[in-house]
């Protein structure tokens, strides 16, 4: 049995297309299937649960994949998930099709007493203020994550950032943003952590700190391509397992896009969970 889950509002309420197509196929092989909108869905793992499936396909973009794992998260699941894109960014997408890895790692993020599970990304600073003005957009598409990033850039001031990777400390000061990724894309292609792997049980860190502010838009936008190795006097990069982030003013953090406002602290580990996500195919069907 074939479980087909997605999202109608995903790629600005485009996706149906790509669910009608696969719709069309799975009748045209007279493969049983059954088809449920996310939205009519609160417990996914207990909707699994009650319809066991041998193959799952997700129909949306991060924001889907993020819902997915935070609302199944107690299943206990080795069952495929067949991811077919069909939102504004797909960045997790992106890197499964680079990687290519039999399991993700599922992490987990802390603040205020509260956990959410991510897949791809988190981070906080100016990372979060975009992704915060991303999401309020009418339309969701990369130029609105340029032009949000440079709206950004104009009101946001650095400050100290005190950072623990694996029980070892480091402090910035006048740092920017705080990335702490499983997967290498963020922003709807922006390749910022290029060495990620969501297969090596492994979070890459980038902080971005002490950049002059004329040199700040330059500089920007070589690290989200992932050239921040030509600029090591202002990135640093590291990869851990758990990592705890302190910024001294509070910060607007985002997890695969998500966005929480005035946070001070955020707590990042592994949960030591794996998801089985593969890039849809017809091949798969």
């Amino acid at each position: 049995m074939y479980i087909i889950l997605h999202n109608p509002l995903s790629k600005n309420k485009k996706s149906k297309k790509a669910t009608k197509k696969i719709v069309d196929v799975l009748k045209k092989k007279h493969v049983s299937f059954r088809l449920k909108s996310l939205l009519k869905v609160e417990d996914i793992a207990g909707y699994l649960e009650k319809n066991p499936a041998t193959h799952i396909i997700l129909v949306g973009g991060d924001g889907t994949v993020n819902a997915f794992i935070n609302r199944s998260f107690r299943l206990s699941s080795q069952t495929p998930v067949f991811l077919r894109g069909s939102g504004s960014g797909n960045d997790f997408l992106r890197t499964l099709k680079k990687v290519h890895p039999h399991k993700q790692a599922i992490y987990k993020i802390t603040f205020d007493d509260l956990s959410h599970y991510f897949i791809n990304g988190s981070g906080m600073g100016i990372d979060g203020e975009i992704a915060h003005l991303v999401n309020q957009s009418i339309k969701k598409k990369r130029r609105n994550y340029l032009t949000n990033t440079l709206k950004s850039f104009l009101n946001f001031k650095p400050t100290t950032l005190d950072v623990i990777i694996d029980d070892t400390p480091y402090s910035f000061k006048k740092a920017y943003l705080i990335n702490i990724n499983s997967g290498q894309f963020i922003g709807g292609g922006m390749r910022i952590t290029p060495n990620a792997s969501p297969a090596d049980d492994l979070l890459d860190i980038i902080v971005v700190h002490r950049i002059p502010k004329l040199m700040l838009f330059v500089i920007f936008f070589s690290i989200y391509l992932g050239l921040y190795k030509l600029f090591k006097r202002y990135v640093f990069h590291q990869k851990g397992r758990a990592v705890r982030a302190t910024f001294k003013t509070p910060q607007t953090a985002q997890c695969d896009g998500e966005t929480f406002e005035s946070i001070k602290t955020i707590t990042v580990s592994h949960t030591n969970k794996y998801a089985y996500f593969k890039p849809f195919s017809i091949k798969n069907t």
